[in-house]
């Protein structure tokens, strides 16, 4: 049996209409062109259910999203479940949260909690319009280009996005900076990020890092205790948490999810030994998240 390592190692919109493809765009880069929409209003539903799949799919599920998704920072794969049981979660999208600073309740994803400290830090974009002076809040610029130059950003000249996009990246690090002074752990009103209807504060207890999903939290907990799995591939002798690993295999061995079940040596290998660090993970897990 393959053993798991313990190896030591407020803006409101003015009602117009915002441009699709900018708005996916913006999305992203995560900012998207408004906050109102995620302001705890009594009225918005915006949740979102993702019925997880039956069985024990979990590792199979990782290699398949992370074929296309090795970029993303933040995912939303599907923890593994008992056979024959079915639950539904609820997205990020209906988290609520309360900014310390003026007590102001913002639903939804990080999107717009950034784009309220944006409100607060005054994040704006400089228009790169020839003569034009307006810098406005980085929410409200899709809907300036549109207004006032009747415009869009993606029709801008290469030299305008790229100064555009230098100016919110710069946003972007500036909010990250500012997240714990208007955001920190304790303005979590509500979450229904776990299975079923019981919330689970998504912030390290020990480092105070945001993990969302369980498959995640597993593999946070190993890097806390120092637990990687071998590649399942006898001659290599790399060794990773779970997610880590799906990541080795595709770059250092270009093993795709049908690839590495037409290896079925090397698949289950992987397989048992996920299944036990994750295992060791859970015996612990209430130490880091509850």
């Amino acid at each position: 049996m393959e053993k798991v390592k313990m190896n030591g190692a407020g803006i409101d919109r003015d009602g117009e209409e915002t441009d699709l493809s900018d708005e996916e765009e913006l999305n992203r880069r995560g900012c998207a062109p408004a906050i109102t929409g995620g302001e705890e209003d009594g009225s918005c539903s915006d949740s979102e259910d993702i019925t997880a799949v039956e069985g024990n799919c979990e590792v199979d599920q990782m290699i398949t999203d992370c074929e296309t998704t090795d970029e993303r920072t933040e995912s939303s794969l599907r923890d593994d479940l008992p056979p024959r049981k079915r639950v539904t979660r609820v997205s990020e999208k209906s988290c609520l949260w309360q900014c310390a600073v003026c007590g102001r309740k913002i639903k939804g994803n990080w999107t717009h909690r950034r784009q309220h400290i944006g409100s607060h830090e005054r994040l704006c974009i400089a228009c790169p319009i020839a003569k034009c002076t307006s810098e406005p809040l980085e929410s409200s610029f899709l809907t300036h280009l549109k207004s006032q130059h009747k415009t869009t950003r993606k029709a801008l000249s290469t030299e305008h996005k790229a100064d555009v996009e230098g100016q919110i990246d710069r946003n972007v690090a500036t909010a990250i900076g500012c997240e714990m002074k208007y955001f920190p752990p304790s303005s979590l009103i509500s979450s229904s990020e776990t299975l079923g209807k019981n919330p689970v504060n998504p912030y390290c207890k020990k480092c105070g890092k945001r993990v969302l999903q369980l498959y995640e939290r597993r593999d946070h907990a190993a890097l806390h205790l120092n637990m990687k799995i071998p590649c399942p591939y006898a001659d290599c002798s790399y060794s990773g948490r779970v997610q880590a690993c799906v990541m080795h295999l595709k770059k250092a061995h270009g093993v795709t999810r049908s690839g590495l079940k037409l290896r079925l040596q090397e698949n289950e290998k992987f397989t048992k030994a996920s299944k036990e660090l994750h295992a060791q993970a859970d015996l612990v897990m209430s130490e880091y998240f509850t």
